[in-house]
């Protein structure tokens, strides 16, 4: 017989990689009523990605160090908010890629897991640091879910080491959780059939909302200056489709302006970014999350003109910040635009395309936004089709 929420132990065990993500899932599993214990993997290269901003010395700290015990020093206020129902937060700090320190805190993280007698283990992809708990997920592997953020490497990232050991996982987790229908549709050939795919909705990333300057928030509604796009620079994400595109606008729209903001990735590094017209501005660097908040609260249109892609957290803090999103056609992306509505989606991966639609917006700009952006940012539906799945589907 299921157990009911209230009786239900899960620890939730996610990376800094998905925390914007991961806390707005984790505050979804509290609000359900599910015990609900939060631990976030965390090393020193972490320690400024995702919506973190931490200067410290992890040598100091121990292997599960409590979040009530680092949030000022830390200044990890912001995230308290998401916590309020958590039974429990805790960092897994791996604090040196050596070998048996990696080992020792993820013994000291088994011995936490197996102390809560849990229900679940939900992981939020895989880390390489996971195989270390290889034999504990063997013999504990019908307690396990695991969230699948991308099925199939993006075209020009690929890592053999990762796809090894997500092979290894795919073998051994009978449930899986994706974010897309595209998502599951690549998945489940890579799986046998006794697999459970679940597909949830990514939410609202609400945190980036913190990030945003005070004189900047109260002006979130106003008319916006720039055409964005922002996140890594790398060849999947068709920035090269966006720079053409704007120039075509340009010719119809002269005061239009665009903005590319975001770290080239490495081994990426297209001579037209060094040649750019006045109306296109670049900041090839890594953007802060006060950047981000307020690039994207301050641009009219945030375009995703990706090649491929399965989804976007862009398009997520985009509905946060009450952005329209413009996405091309390809993966879960447009199962995420309601069309004329959050956003639009583009009818090809083609500079044409993407022109196209840009002219569509600025054109029909008013239309977009009386038929409810600014009332449709909190996705109500999103989260009431994740309670219904997680409630009756996945759990159990």
């Amino acid at each position: 017989m299921k157990k009911s929420n209230k009786e239900t132990t899960i620890v939730y065990y996610t990376q800094v990689h998905f925390l914007d993500m991961a806390i707005e899932y984790a505050r979804l599993l509290s609000n359900l009523g599910f015990l609900t214990h939060l631990v976030i993997e965390l090393s020193p290269n972490q320690l400024k990605a995702n919506i973190l901003d931490i200067e410290t010395n992890l040598e100091e700290y121990p292997a599960l160090t409590n979040f009530d015990d680092v949030v000022e020093k830390w200044k990890l206020e912001f995230l308290r908010p998401y916590f309020e129902k958590c039974i429990s937060v805790h960092f897994a700090v791996y604090s040196s890629n050596d070998i048996l320190k990696t080992r020792s805190v993820a013994k000291s993280v088994q011995k936490y897991i197996t102390s809560l007698k849990v229900d679940f283990i939900h992981l939020d992809d895989f880390s390489i640091r996971t195989l270390f708990f290889l034999g504990y997920f063997i013999k504990n592997r019908k307690k396990i879910v695991a969230s699948i953020h991308d099925p199939v490497t993006h075209s020009g990232e690929f890592q053999f080491k990762r796809e090894l050991y997500r092979k290894i996982w795919f073998s051994l987790i009978p449930t899986f959780v994706v974010f897309s229908k595209y998502s599951k549709s690549i998945l489940k050939p890579q799986l046998s059939r006794n697999k459970k795919i679940i597909v949830l909705n990514l939410l609202p990333y609400t945190v980036y909302k913190s990030f945003l300057d005070k004189d900047i928030s109260s002006k979130i509604n106003t008319e916006n200056q720039y055409i964005s796009f922002v996140g890594r620079i790398s060849s999947y994400k068709g920035i090269d489709l966006f720079v053409k595109a704007a120039k075509i606008i340009n010719k119809t729209f002269p005061d239009e302006r665009f903005f590319i903001g975001g770290k080239t990735a490495r081994g990426y590094e297209p001579d037209f970014l060094n040649n750019l017209p006045e109306y296109i501005v670049l900041k090839n660097e890594f953007l802060s999350n006060n950047d981000l908040a307020n690039v994207m609260s301050n641009s009219k249109l945030i375009i995703c003109p990706y090649k491929d892609a399965t989804q976007s957290g862009v398009v997520m803090a985009a509905y946060a910040l009450a952005c329209s999103v413009l996405v091309t056609p390809v993966g879960g992306l447009p199962e995420y635009i309601y069309d004329n509505l959050s956003g639009l989606v583009s009818e090809g991966v083609t500079v044409e395309a993407i022109a196209s639609s840009i002219n569509k917006f600025l054109v029909n700009k008013s239309n977009l936004e009386t038929n409810g952006l600014r009332d449709v940012n909190g996705l109500l539906h999103f989260k009431l089709y994740n309670s219904k799945m997680i409630n009756e589907n996945l759990y159990n």
